[in-house]
């Protein structure tokens, strides 16, 4: 099984981050403009993109300023019961992020290729957003 990880430093305090990541308005400033949140433990994050990518995710785990874990429950073959990280760890008031992927199922190098080029892209616009007001998420129609 292959596992996709990224680290960002963001300047900006974990709260920041918390929220950009667990609520409409967090996710629609960095991921897609077009997505709805359950906001509570186990609700689900809709999210629409393009073609055959809308990956609904699960909030799983949900530990304030610390920890968001995410499980696709559908929207997307490729992505069916992944499990999605973002630790969060504050030295010196900014925060350390970590992101991981992990696959349920094996896919081709390209794929995975091309899945950790589009985190890199979209764990930037998270940061931009943190630290600036605004991240570069996919325009949704």
């Amino acid at each position: 099984m292959k596992t996709i990880i990224h680290t960002v430093s963001i300047h900006a305090p974990p709260s920041r981050v918390y929220q950009a990541l667990t609520t409409e308005g967090g996710v629609t400033g960095w991921w897609s403009t077009k997505a709805t949140v359950d906001a509570e433990l186990g609700g689900l994050i809709r999210f629409t993109f393009l073609g055959d990518f809308h990956p609904h995710m699960k909030q799983t785990t949900l530990k304030e300023n610390e920890l968001v874990e995410w499980q696709c429950v559908e929207g997307h073959t490729n992505w069916q019961d992944n499990a999605f990280t973002f630790a969060l760890r504050s030295p010196n008031g900014e925060t350390s992020l970590r992101f991981v992927q992990e696959y349920a199922q094996e896919l081709d190098d390209d794929t995975y290729g091309t899945y950790n080029f589009n985190w890199g892209y979209y764990l930037h616009s998270l940061k931009q957003l943190c630290e600036k007001g605004v991240g570069t998420p996919y325009q949704a129609e």
